[in-house]
């Protein structure tokens, strides 16, 4: 959800998590490689040392370089002519395609033949890598197993010169100008043989050209002649088919246009005719008004005399009667003029008859004019798609033969010029300084190798280690067992003063140490655990305090003693017990007196003297602590202490001094500390760095917790300061005391 303005987003919660995380391990790492150091250095040591013993055995190497440039300008023949074509293509491919094409060339068998020709290295034994064979009949035997070609080859390599058409022809050989020879010997027999490539392709192209040419002409001059023929027997020689087609179309629409009106007028005539006739039939003269104007205008005046004569004879009928000789008169011209009118009206119709029949052939005539224009445009159509075919075949043939001609043209051209679309720009020179074995790269991989070997290594060493190490790993062994980790020791080292070999000396120093030293580093340690040891027994107090440790030599003895005096420095009343009857110690710290050597806890125990005279106070004792060392070793010591006398001991000592500190054996070989843990009111175990493992510890906490005891945590001891982590960092968890700013916890 987006936050609402002016709110600031809220943080991660899983960012600064990670980060401690991921601190945290590179911090471990590191750690690691600081413990582990020697491994790493080893690693590295014998990676240069193989480094430099690779550098001394292999055999220099100096290289020579000649470059060549490619400059496309190849020459272009009938790129489109099957079968004549190009080697280089250089139009018709990309230049990468190009680029790999001369690389492969380059370095082809034919290339490394011409130039190792050139070079005279075949019998070589240097070349041939049999110079250092004693043996004369090995040698031989072996320069007759190698492949000079091969071998060439193998010592040339191209490069391309980014973003340019250069083209480096390098080579290695153990002289340098033997190298140069190499190099130069092979662009000069790429360009020769690319030379002779381009004239093997242009003769090849000539001799296809003219062929083509040939074969072109010849199939030009068959379709022309078949053009020709086909013209002349369709008299088509004037004029074109087209034309032809033009004058037939306009004669059928013409035609067809005349049948129309042919057919219109023959229609009318007969219609015409046979109305007139049926006029006639009925006796009827309106059949004149069919005829044309002028005609009918001659009839007209035909009837208008027959009208003026019928008048005339009624007239001089009607004034003299029928025997007048003028009556007779006018019925004679009257009956002269109707049969002049009978004939014309015979003749009208035999006009309008043959009129109709006139319009009649016409159409006729017509329609079979048209039926041929027809027949004709179909003959010139079928002719048309013959003609058009042979057209196009001759045409055909005439494009194929001006290209073919143009392309032989072109080709005689180009075979009159050098094309330069490759040459050599530098030629090998004989180099300074050798470039195999390199040294450089060499001592670089060895060493990072043997950093990374030995990171590994030390890595691996240390997964398998399997030791408490720092506070970290006391952790961590302690996480599922819920114990507090009470404090560290600091591991001292050899006081130069009393002698570094006096180990006795050393080791008594160490565990009166808080004694001696009550400012230092140790003495503040202990206050430390002391305080913490306060704070686990809570209320009830700590009045019987167990000292172990899971195995033997990891310093429960000395913590004892400087965890007894420095509660001594705070003013209680402590009594130190040498509980170990098995292996005891403390008689090495205080020397008992003199003839009371053998009283001790087992001699108490066991009721041979009171306790009262087996404590010793005073002398190297300090003030406010007794000391009940074991004495004489009893056969049973387990039995003594599983007895009550020991209860009653302890008891009797808890009522006498503010705390009873118990130096006992270590828990995983004997089962004496087990039998004072019940009885004590705590128990305190002893680790060491760099020595305890984490599952001997884990097991003595284990037995313990079985044997019902009140564990209240672990010391871990001799640490050393130099390793550990200022603050609670991403390494081992601890702190340095500033003896400016500690001041003793009491």
């Amino acid at each position: 959800m987006t936050p609402p303005p002016g709110t600031a987003p809220a943080p991660d919660p899983t960012g600064p998590d990670e980060a401690d995380r991921a601190m945290e391990q590179l911090m471990r790492f590191l750690a690691i490689l600081r413990r582990r150091w020697l491994v790493v250095a080893v690693m590295t040591v014998l990676a240069l040392a193989g480094a430099a013993i690779a550098i001394t055995a292999l055999q220099p190497r100096w290289r020579a370089s000649a470059t060549v440039v490619l400059h496309l300008g190849g020459p272009q023949v009938l790129d489109k002519v099957k079968n004549v074509t190009e080697d280089t293509e250089s139009r018709l491919l990309a230049y990468k395609e190009y680029y790999q094409t001369q690389r492969e060339i380059i370095g082809s068998r034919t290339v490394a033949e011409r130039a190792l020709a050139t070079l005279g290295l075949a019998q070589d034994p240097v070349f041939l890598g049999i110079a250092d064979i004693g043996s004369e009949a090995e040698r031989v035997a072996r320069a007759a197993e190698v492949d000079p070609i091969e071998r060439l080859r193998g010592m040339v390599f191209v490069e391309e010169v980014r973003g340019s058409r250069v083209l480096k022809i390098s080579a290695d050989y153990p002289d340098p100008q033997i190298a140069a020879d190499i190099a130069n010997a092979l662009a000069e027999a790429y360009l020769a043989h690319v030379d002779a490539s381009r004239a093997r392709t242009g003769d090849a192209a000539k001799a296809n050209v003219e062929t083509e040419r040939a074969k072109a002409l010849a199939a030009l001059q068959q379709a022309e002649k078949a053009l020709s023929d086909f013209k002349q027997q369709h008299g088509i020689s004037s004029i074109s088919l087209a034309d032809r087609q033009n004058v037939i179309t306009e004669a059928i629409i013409k035609t067809t246009a005349n049948l129309k009106d042919a057919e219109a007028e023959s229609f009318a005539a007969g219609a015409v005719h046979e109305e007139a006739e049926r006029l006639h039939k009925a006796g009827s003269i309106a059949g004149a008004s069919l005829l044309p104007p002028l005609e009918r205008r001659v009839f007209e005046d035909m009837r208008a005399e027959e009208l003026e004569a019928e008048r005339e004879v009624e007239q001089l009928a009607v004034k003299y009667g029928d025997k007048m000789p003028e009556l007779q008169q006018a019925k004679k011209r009257l009956r002269v003029i109707q049969g002049r009118i009978a004939r014309e009206e015979k003749e009208l119709l035999a006009g309008l008859k043959a009129r109709a029949n006139a319009a009649r052939k016409t159409e006729a005539r017509l329609r079979s004019s048209l039926d041929d224009e027809k027949e004709k445009a179909l003959g010139l159509t079928l002719l048309e798609r013959q003609y058009r075919e042979l057209e196009r075949e001759a045409k055909a043939a005439a494009e194929a033969y001006e290209l073919v001609s143009k392309r032989d043209t072109e080709i005689e051209m180009l075979g009159r010029m050098q094309s330069e679309d490759i040459e050599i720009l530098d030629r090998a020179t004989k180099g300074r300084a050798p470039v195999f074995p390199p040294k450089a790269l060499l001592v670089a991989v060895a060493l990072v190798s043997g950093l990374t070997l030995g990171a590994l290594l030390a890595l691996g060493v240390d997964v398998r280690d399997n030791r408490i190490r720092g506070l970290l790993d006391l952790e961590r062994a302690l996480a599922g067992l819920g114990l507090p980790v009470l404090g560290q020791l600091p591991l001292l080292p050899a006081d130069a003063r009393i002698g570094v070999s006096n180990l006795r000396a050393q080791r008594r120093q160490r565990d009166l140490h808080t004694l001696l030293f009550p400012q230092s580093l140790m003495a503040e340690r202990v206050r430390g655990v002391r305080t913490s040891l306060g704070f686990a027994a809570g209320k009830d107090g700590l009045r019987t305090l167990v000292v172990t440790s899971p195995n033997s030599g990891e310093g429960k003895s000395s913590t004892a003693v400087n965890l007894a005096m420095s509660f001594v420095q705070a003013k209680k009343r402590v009594v130190l017990i040498d509980a170990d009857m098995r292996r005891p110690r403390l008689h090495q710290v205080f020397e008992p007196p003199i003839g009371r050597e053998a009283d001790g806890l087992a001699r108490v125990l066991a009721g041979k003297c009171t306790l009262d005279e087996a404590l010793i106070t005073g002398g190297d004792v300090p003030e406010g602590m007794s000391l009940l060392l074991c004495g004489e070793i009893p056969q049973n010591p387990s039995e003594l202490l599983e007895s009550p006398q020991t209860r009653k001991l302890l008891a009797e000592l808890g009522e006498r001094f503010d705390l009873v500190v118990l130096d006992t054996p270590p828990v995983l070989p004997v089962s004496d500390p087990l039998i004072l843990a019940r009885m004590a009111d705590g128990v305190v175990v002893v680790a060491r760095c760099q020595a305890t493992t984490r599952a001997g510890l884990q097991r003595a906490l284990a037995t313990l917790r079985r044997s019902e005891a009140n564990l209240l945590g672990v010391i871990l001891n001799e640490v050393d300061a130099r390793r550990e982590e200022a603050g609670y960092g991403a390494g081992y968890y601890s702190y340095h005391a500033d003896p400016k700013a500690a001041a003793p916890q009491i």
